[in-house]
C-alpha cells in the first residue's frame, strides 16, 4: 500500500470534449454541485454507491469543493496472485474557481496523503494485514473554459487488487471512505472555507 504525489504536465480542459449528440453522458462534462440530482443516473454511479456517496460529499451545497469527472472499472490483475483489479479516479477542484491555484492544490494534496495514510494503515491494522492499494494524488494544469481562468485541479487514482470481485471492492471501499474522510478532514467546518 502507498500514496504517491504526482503533478501532471497534460492540461485537463473544463467542460472537456464536446457533448455526444445522441443525448449520451458519457463524455459531457456536469456541473453536478448545481445539479446533484444527476448523481444517481450518472453512468459511473449506476450501480456503484461508493461512488455515488462520494460524488455526493464533494458536491454538496457546503462543501468547498465540486467534481469535475469519475469512473471506476474492473480489469484483468498483473499475475495468479491479483488476477483482479479494480481501477477509479475522481478529479476535484475547489468550487471556487479563482481558488485553484497550484499552492492550495499542493496544500490539498499533502493533508490528504497524511489523512488517508493514517487511515488506510488503521483498516491495516484492525484486518491485520496491509491493503492491496495503490493511491496517487496528482495535480494538473486545468483551464476552466467558462471562467477564462488556467488553474490546478487534483486527480486522485485509486488501484485495489487482490483474488476475488468483492474482496478488492471492499478494499477500494476503504479507499474511497479514507479520500472522503480526508476531504472532510481538510474542511471540517461546513460553513467555512479553509482559504478565507
Amino acid at each position: 500500500m502507498g500514496i504517491l504525489l504526482s503533478e501532471g504536465s497534460t492540461c485537463f480542459h473544463v467542460p472537456y470534449g464536446p457533448a455526444i449528440t445522441d443525448g449520451s453522458l458519457e463524455a459531457r462534462f456536469i456541473d453536478l454541485k448545481a445539479h446533484p440530482d444527476m448523481i444517481p443516473v450518472l453512468p459511473p454511479c449506476v450501480g456503484w454507491p461508493e461512488t455515488q456517496e462520494l460524488l455526493r460529499q464533494v458536491n454538496k451545497a457546503q462543501s468547498p469543493f465540486m467534481s469535475l469527472a469519475a469512473d471506476q472499472s474492473y480489469a484483468e490483475g498483473p499475475d495468479s496472485h491479483r488476477p483482479v483489479i479494480l481501477v477509479s479516479f475522481v478529479s476535484l477542484c475547489f468550487a471556487e474557481i479563482s481558488h485553484n491555484t497550484k499552492e492550495f492544490l499542493s496544500d490539498l494534496v499533502i493533508s490528504l496523503q497524511q489523512q488517508m495514510d493514517v487511515l488506510l494503515q488503521d483498516v491495516s491494522d484492525i484486518l491485520n494485514h496491509t491493503l492491496d492499494l495503490e493511491i496517487v494524488l496528482e495535480i494538473q494544469p486545468t483551464q476552466f473554459h467558462h471562467h477564462q481562468l488556467q488553474g490546478w485541479s487534483l486527480t486522485v487514482m485509486i488501484v485495489a487488487s487482490g483474488q476475488e470481485h468483492h474482496i478488492v471492492r471492499g478494499t477500494w471501499g476503504y479507499a474511497i471512505h479514507a479520500l472522503m474522510d480526508g476531504l472532510q478532514t481538510y474542511s471540517p467546518l461546513e460553513n467555512e472555507h479553509p482559504l478565507t
